[in-house]
């Protein structure tokens, strides 16, 4: 069932229509006619000539707070958007005015539930830094710590959950209106988006996100997360250790002049190597924004763990296969494992994806590792999977694009820095994990357990199944999508003939009343109330025949 925009939402719907009119995606609304119906009452015009991927940009931007983070989310999805348009969102700046110190103070004192002198010695009241969400302010604690305090602007959780309403409307009516269409479903990636908007305006999950980082890496040398202040920590403020160095982001040659690039960069992708394929459990966007050198010790700090991702053992281990095959150019064994493990669809044409598979891998894989831009080649796989309708589940593309910007966040520190090999060697040691002796036997354990189990229930189970088929009760069911299609089209086609005989009645008994008995009152009315009726079931009819054009 569609659940229609609060009345309140109104407004807001038609100011996101015609945003996106504004900037040419009013193509977006054609089969959803109310939302078509708001952009032509706007009268706008796409104004903006620049490139499709510019535009949607500024759009989101103009938006405003929810439209930028789905903006930065849909960066990091290049299985559903081309490289350009994830290159263009990453620009996203999520930068907004300060909101004033008074304010502020009220969100403090109300969540920590006293006032603010009991808690703190010091709070600075300019901010570090201002984002749409939330604003930072150095502090110090009673006792003498110095701290970051994050406090979450006033009505951003109401702005924020008021878009994700009015945005899964408008997914579930555009699929509901275009059943059957290739690629993921919008209500699908609206749903993502609602799960990562709610959890980053919820500190409560970026806090446990970095205390289970920092117990992750404890003992890591050269690698820290800095440390949550649980006890004052809500759902809208988050107070933990102030890090003071050296953003990536605003990195010169004059400050690296004393640091090792070459190792930190190392450092920094073994790090997130270590995140994905030993723990599981992943920073989604290590970008140079999101990590800061300690200078006194040149210790990497990560930053920022609203955006995170989580995969399993067997995902882990699946993983760990498919890039060791595409370092070995093994198409047929890529082609196989994503079949198995990973494909969400099906693959129609095996053979030419695996002839594209190895054409892309014979351009990037050479002898020498240190060749390979990761970048690009994993840009052409997603292209490749795009080109033959295959989607895979968000996570994968997640987990692909935190390596590649890892990468790119090894260039900064170290111009000539390739992740490639490093990559291999920790495929290589994670193979041994995966696949050695320890692992091996456990697994041998499992499927003897499986084959003890099956041994003990297909006695009983067979004998239950020849019961029900001698007695005529076993029954088949077989679901193909293609004939569920056919017959909601045929259904939809049979009640528009329906209409349009019901119509055609109508208008014919109306049209006999009206003109063989003008002179009897009530008749003649009918007739015209069944003109009147008809007219509206012909606005109706057309409705209906325009949307499934």
């Amino acid at each position: 069932m569609i659940i229609r925009p609060r009345l309140r939402n109104l407004g807001r719907l038609r100011e996101i229509v015609g945003v996106f009119t504004k900037y040419g995606f009013s193509h977006i609304f054609r089969r959803i006619h109310i939302a078509e119906q708001v952009a032509t009452w706007l009268g706008r015009k796409d104004i903006s000539q620049n490139p499709p991927e510019v535009n949607l940009r500024l759009a989101l931007e103009e938006l405003g707070t929810t439209f930028i983070k789905i903006g930065q989310i849909l960066s990091t999805r290049i299985d559903v958007l081309p490289e350009s348009f994830c290159r263009e969102l990453r620009k996203l700046q999520d930068e907004a005015p300060p909101v004033s110190f008074d304010q502020i103070k009220l969100i403090i004192e109300k969540e920590l539930k006293k006032p603010l002198a009991e808690v703190f010695e010091e709070v600075d009241p300019l901010p570090l830094a201002s984002a749409s969400i939330a604003q930072v302010h150095q502090g110090i604690l009673k006792g003498g710590q110095k701290v970051a305090i994050k406090v979450q602007k006033p009505g951003v959780e109401e702005r924020v959950i008021s878009d994700l309403e009015i945005l899964t409307y408008l997914a579930h009516l555009t699929d509901r209106l275009r059943p059957g269409q290739q690629g993921v479903p919008l209500s699908e990636i609206v749903a993502e988006f609602q799960k990562h908007s709610m959890r980053e305006i919820d500190f409560i999950f970026e806090a446990i996100n970095a205390r289970k980082f920092r117990e992750n890496f404890k003992g890591v040398e050269g690698v820290y997360f800095p440390k949550i202040i649980g006890k004052h920590t809500t759902r809208r403020l988050l107070i933990m250790e102030l890090i003071e160095g050296l953003p990536l982001s605003r990195l010169t040659p004059e400050k690296m002049e004393n640091l090792d690039g070459s190792e930190l960069a190392r450092r920094g992708v073994e790090a997130v190597f270590k995140m994905i394929f030993e723990d599981g459990f992943f920073h989604a966007d290590p970008h140079p924004g999101n990590v800061m050198i300690r200078q006194e010790n040149a210790e990497l700090v990560f930053l920022d763990f609203g955006m995170v991702g989580a995969v399993d053992y067997e995902t882990r281990r699946n993983m760990v296969r498919l890039l060791f095959s595409a370092l070995q150019k093994d198409a047929a064994r890529m082609v196989d494992i994503l079949t198995e493990e990973f494909l969400i669809t099906p693959v129609e044409f095996p053979q030419s994806l695996r002839v594209d598979l190895n054409e892309i891998l014979e351009r990037y894989i050479s002898s020498s590792l240190q060749e390979l831009n990761l970048k690009d080649m994993i840009s052409d796989f997603f292209y490749l999977l795009r080109k033959h309708k295959l989607r895979v589940p968000a996570h994968l593309s997640s987990l692909l694009r935190a390596l590649v910007v890892a990468e790119g966040t090894g260039m900064v520190l170290d111009p000539h820095f390739t992740v490639a090999p490093h990559l291999e060697k920790f495929l290589r040691k994670s193979m041994t994990g995966f696949f050695g002796f320890k692992t091996t036997s456990r697994d041998l354990v499992n499927y003897i357990l499986d084959w003890k189990k099956l041994s003990e229930e297909f006695p009983d189970k067979s004998h239950e199944a020849l019961n029900q088929l001698t007695g005529g009760k076993l029954g088949i069911r077989i679901k193909i999508q293609e004939m569920e299609n056919l017959n909601r089209r045929l259904e939809s086609a049979s009640a528009r003939l329906s209409l349009s005989i019901l119509l055609g009645c109508l208008l014919i008994g109306s049209s006999l009343m009206y003109t063989n008995f003008p002179n009897i009152r009530f008749i003649s009315i009918l007739g015209i109330l069944g003109f009147t009726f008809s007219a509206i079931l012909g606005v109706f009819l057309a409705i209906e025949m325009f949307r499934h054009r």
